[in-house]
């Protein structure tokens, strides 16, 4: 009984020193910030999304997949640069292009564009952008 205790002990203490989300792989979603109530009386919703960008449940669900491989939720960056490096991590600092290849297989390209940061470069980056290839299941089958 004494060696069976002491083991339980020292789970409980190792398992009390590992965060414990992040010993199952968790994270915590943090919902958007709300604008005021006063903002939300201003907004006059459009009474057509005709003429909007349509993405079908697979192709959003491929581009959400595609989206949190690219750049998780709070991912970090290190560019040398802190400037860019803020810019890098901005999900608002890319543009994204979903092409549908079939039912079965959807294809989302990611290009950066420093520009919205306020940033000119003298180079231009060339491998900060990504392209993945995603099933309907959301499985990555490829990435470049």
């Amino acid at each position: 009984m004494p060696m069976t205790k002491c083991l339980l002990n020292s789970a409980v203490v190792l398992l009390g020193l590992l965060p414990g989300c992040s010993l199952f792989g968790y994270y915590k979603y943090e919902r958007a910030p709300r604008g005021t109530p006063e903002e939300a009386e201003r907004i006059d919703f459009p009474d057509s999304y005709e003429d909007g960008t349509h993405l079908d449940g697979p192709a959003l669900a491929a581009f959400i997949v595609a989206l949190n491989e690219f750049i998780p939720p709070h991912s970090k960056a290190d560019t040398g640069n802190e400037a860019l490096t803020k810019c890098m991590t901005r999900r608002d600092t890319y543009d994204a292009t979903i092409l549908k290849a079939n039912d079965d297989l959807y294809f989302v390209s990611f290009l950066p564009k420093v520009e919205r940061c306020g940033i000119q470069l003298d180079i231009p980056i060339l491998d900060a952008g990504a392209d993945y290839a995603i099933d309907r299941n959301g499985r990555i089958l490829g990435e470049r």
